[in-house]
């Protein structure tokens, strides 16, 4: 009989036929010349190259007798495996959306609604950008069953999942705008050398700091609250009347079920419904009728549709006992909302270059076949415009964005690099046997906003607060936004 290899073999086997097949799948780009295809391909050669050097990192200093400062609740098989099924997840996704553009596995119809996404999504990260919240960043769509988005540190990329059943109507486009969201918030929100047990260790709602003035179950809903707020900075009053037809599907016990990390549903298109009437207050004077008419119709659709479901008036908080009043709740998550638009966020609610992708309509016209039209114009618009791809430079050493359509900050990775220049340090130092705290390796594993929730490891990025009168040190100058956390400065 043949020997079996020992465990520790096996595991170097699992991870090298990891690396080997995103390395040959990333082979295939010098065949391929622009395009979709190619920047999926790119990213599948870099992913290789990154993922050799995060296994490379934890034996290196977690193996036995390795130099690393030890922490028995994360052995190295654990880590190994965690590192594993992430890569895994980003061949996966890579693969889909190469795969859902080819003429052999797919239709005209899904290709021309990939092409319609990739373009809007576009839009929806150039008002970010433009703003100097996050890098100048390629979107990449695919298909799948709910949307999503997959944040990917090794390159200025970010790749979004929606539902199959927008190939018959564009509407289920508009959670690019959400998605979206949750990649400028996890750009400017994740700590990368702070918290690192409670980034492994934290379920899906971290628990506020002491000290915070906001209640917790609140704070559970920040990062969905803020793609709310910019999915309506983004598409306008077309994005809260889609929220709300979306929220029509769900059962009538759902609207009070706090699932600890989602806005309740009986109270969430508020959150957009207060950001239309910032950005008619803050915005250009020649949207305010429309936004404000959009918003009061928004307001009365809304309290009709609870009305059909029974006017629910409390619900319970994740993890709580009591009872909280439905009112009450309302007029703390519209505090919370008028908070992040006075600071971080005011720039792009009045931002007068920024086109929403509707802005209602002001008198007795039919709004919501007025938004769904407007909609409709916006896809028209956008549609085939030449979109950023990836590309390599520096004799195949640097990963770089190419025909950015506007002018920002970064969009380029090293090879193999984390994006983040402690980090890549950090991991450096480690493969060349320094002695690295608990601290360093545990954010070097992390690698910042790849390890998310929905990625296979179960590790959820956490923020902190910063009480009232704090300080905290924020990488753009000038603002300062008392709902984000302290911040280690990107060095890219």
């Amino acid at each position: 009989m043949p020997t079996q290899p020992p465990p520790a073999d096996r595991s170097i086997q699992r991870t090298e036929a990891l690396i080997d097949l995103a390395a040959g799948l990333g082979r295939r780009s010098a065949n391929v010349e622009t395009g979709r295809r190619r920047t999926a391909l790119l990213t599948l050669r870099t992913l290789a190259a990154f993922a050799r050097q995060q296994f490379a990192f934890l034996r290196a200093g977690l193996a036995p007798g390795g130099p690393y400062e030890g922490d028995d609740r994360y052995p190295l098989e654990f880590l190994l495996e965690a590192t594993s099924r992430q890569v895994s997840f980003d061949v996966d996704v890579l693969l889909r959306a190469i795969s859902h553009r080819d003429e052999g596995s797919s239709t005209p119809a899904g290709r021309a609604t990939l092409a319609l996404a990739d373009s809007l999504a576009l839009d929806a990260i150039e008002l970010a950008v433009r703003h100097g919240l996050v890098e100048r960043t390629v979107l990449l769509s695919y298909f799948q069953k709910s949307p999503t988005i997959r944040l990917i540190p090794y390159a200025p990329l970010a790749v979004i999942g929606f539902d199959f059943s927008a190939t018959g109507d564009n509407a289920r486009l508009l959670a690019i705008a959400h998605e979206t969201g949750h990649h400028v918030y996890r750009q400017i929100t994740v700590n990368y050398a702070g918290n690192v047990d409670a980034q492994i260790e934290a379920a899906a709602a971290p628990a506020p700091d002491a000290g915070s003035w906001w209640p917790a179950w609140l704070l559970a809903w920040q990062e969905e609250i803020f793609a709310d707020i910019y999915s309506a900075l983004v598409a306008g009053p077309v994005a809260a009347l889609g929220l709300q037809q979306i929220i029509q599907t769900g059962m009538r016990a759902s609207l009070v079920n706090d699932d600890g990390d989602h806005p309740l549903d009986a109270l969430r298109p508020e959150i957009l419904h207060a950001t239309l009437r910032a950005m008619a207050a803050q915005g250009p004077a020649a949207r305010r009728k429309q936004l404000t008419a959009a918003a009061d119709f928004l307001d009365q659709r809304w309290l009709e549709i609870l009305a059909a479901r029974g006017a629910p008036v409390a619900f319970v908080p994740a993890g709580e006992r009591e009872a909280l009043p439905l009112a009450e709740a309302g007029a703390l998550l519209r505090s919370f909302v008028t908070e992040t638009l006075g600071s971080i966020l005011a720039p792009l609610a009045a931002d007068s270059n920024h086109v929403p992708w509707s802005e209602g309509m002001a008198g007795e016209r039919d709004q919501e076949a007025v938004l769904y039209a407007q909609f409709d114009a916006t896809c028209t618009r956008v549609a085939g415009r030449a979109l950023p791809e990836l590309a390599l430079r520096d004799r195949g050493k640097v990963l770089s964005v190419k025909g950015y359509p506007v002018e920002g900050r970064g969009g380029e990775r090293v090879v193999g690099g984390i994006g983040d220049a402690y980090l890549d340090e950090v991991r450096a130092a480690g493969i060349g046997g320094a002695a690295l705290t608990a601290t360093e390796w545990k954010a070097v594993f992390l690698a910042g906003d790849w390890v998310t929730e929905e990625g296979g490891s179960g590790i959820t990025p956490v923020t902190r607060r910063v009480p009232p009168g704090g300080t905290t040190t924020y990488p753009y100058p000038g603002v300062y936004p008392p709902l984000y956390p302290a911040v280690v400065p990107r060095r890219r």
